[in-house]
């Protein structure tokens, strides 16, 4: 039985009580089917670790958070932030602060033609179809106070065979907002965490957003983002993925308003057999918009890290900007970094620039802080944390920094705690 047949039948297994918007998204799935390794966007996927997962039910039962493990601790709060906690999707009132909590003005509504109209999004459709609790977020707080600050925590119970967040977040004309998202903790046996964000910033909103996915075990991880930029609108995302055995992150941002921006800093690392693999497109669609991609990958050992950035601008995208950077490096015998970037141009008017390149730590750099008495471990790792500081630099708070320090430092073993860049 295929993985898409079992996972339809597991849904059908909930009954009718899952409501229409649960119901349309299996039938998309239905219609449109799981990715596959011939699709070109898919090619380093790994699809196989979908095939392979036991169940896609989500957790029946929530562990209480006072009696939970290790596992489910909670990080400290970010000093200033407003806070949401899930445990295996499920909203934690008692641990999420009342603003946060207010935030949720009506339930989840899933724009399900967005999704079957982008292929690479399909997966997003899952998180969609077994979502327990859908969440909406409405940010429409007044320019002139200081911007919301909100973090979000999803844990994943180490029983849980699944956990997913289905989350849209809509920020008000000329609001503000600072938006961390921690997802942590992870399955014993092979799991699945699935995301599934959709994210619309109106006419001069501006979001802060930074992702820290640092899920643990054997767990799966299937993230989708997409994203919609009105004029004038600023979006800052950070995405930081070290966590689980497999990872696909999967993101789109449609610059649809005049001069609107996409700042994209994003970091990979992965260590053993583990796979992570990043998709981004963005699509130029109006006048004067501009982005900026710079992706830093780290493969130790067997794993296997792959960054595919594919930039469209659209003819009535003129007097466009355009910056990718992709950079991999390797350490270690069967390590592998692929990166491709994409760039399609159909007007005259834009400026563009794009790069990437992958190669071995640099022997030079070694030799000379061998040469200065550090320790071979010490100095593999001070080279490591110079090159993923371009992105690790830009995190804030520093409490957020210094916990996506940490997580990757976890994932590679041997990466110093120390900030190089500074």
């Amino acid at each position: 039985m295929s993985a898409l047949e079992r996972l339809l039948g597991e849904f059908a297994s909930l009954g009718a009580g899952t409501g229409a918007v649960r119901q349309a998204a299996a039938q998309s799935l239905r219609s449109v089917g799981l990715p596959a390794r011939n699709e070109d966007s898919w090619r380093y996927a790994n699809l196989r670790a979908l095939e392979q997962l036991p169940s896609f039910l989500p957790a029946a039962a929530t562990p209480a958070l006072a009696t939970a493990p290790e596992a489910l601790a909670l990080p400290a709060p970010l000093p200033g932030y407003s806070r949401l906690v899930l445990v295996d999707g499920r909203v934690q009132r008692e641990h999420s602060s009342a603003e946060a909590l207010a935030l949720a003005v009506r339930p989840g509504v899933e724009n399900l033609a967005r999704l079957e109209a982008v292929s690479d999004q399909r997966l997003g459709l899952i998180a969609t179809a077994f979502a327990t609790e859908p969440l909406t977020l409405a940010i429409d707080a007044p320019l002139a106070l200081a911007p919301l600050a909100l973090e979000i925590v999803s844990l994943t119970s180490p029983s849980a065979p699944a956990s997913y967040l289905n989350l849209t977040l809509r920020v008000a004309p000329g609001v503000q907002c600072q938006l961390v998202e921690r997802h942590l903790g992870g399955a014993r046996q092979p799991g699945l965490a699935g995301t599934r964000i959709d994210v619309t910033l109106a006419e001069g909103a501006q979001l802060q957003h930074q992702r820290l996915f640092a899920v643990s075990g054997a767990t799966l991880l299937l993230d989708n983002l997409q994203a919609q930029l009105h004029a004038r609108a600023r979006y800052q995302l950070c995405h930081i993925a070290v966590g689980g055995a497999s990872a696909r992150s999967t993101a789109e941002v449609r610059l649809a308003g005049a001069q609107a921006s996409l700042d994209w800093r994003a970091l990979a690392a992965g260590a053993g057999p583990q796979f992570n693999d990043l998709m981004l497109t963005v699509l130029h669609e109006a006048p004067a918009t501009r982005s900026q991609q710079l992706f830093r990958g780290l493969a130790n050992e067997r794993a296997h890290v792959a960054c595919n950035v594919d930039t469209r601008v659209a003819p009535q995208a003129r007097d466009a900007v355009v910056v990718q950077s992709l950079r991999g490096l390797l350490d270690g015998q069967g390590a592998e970094v692929d990166l491709r970037p994409q760039l399609t141009i159909n007007t005259d008017a834009v400026q563009a620039r794009h790069g990437a390149t992958t190669g071995k730590l640099d022997d030079d750099l070694l030799f000379y802080l061998l040469a200065r008495g550090l320790e071979p471990a010490a100095a593999r790792a001070l080279l490591k944390s110079a090159f993923l500081g371009e992105v690790l630099k830009s995190i804030e708070p520093e409490a957020l920094r210094r916990a996506a320090q940490q997580a990757t430092a976890l994932r590679l073993g041997d990466l110093a705690l120390s900030e190089p860049w500074q």
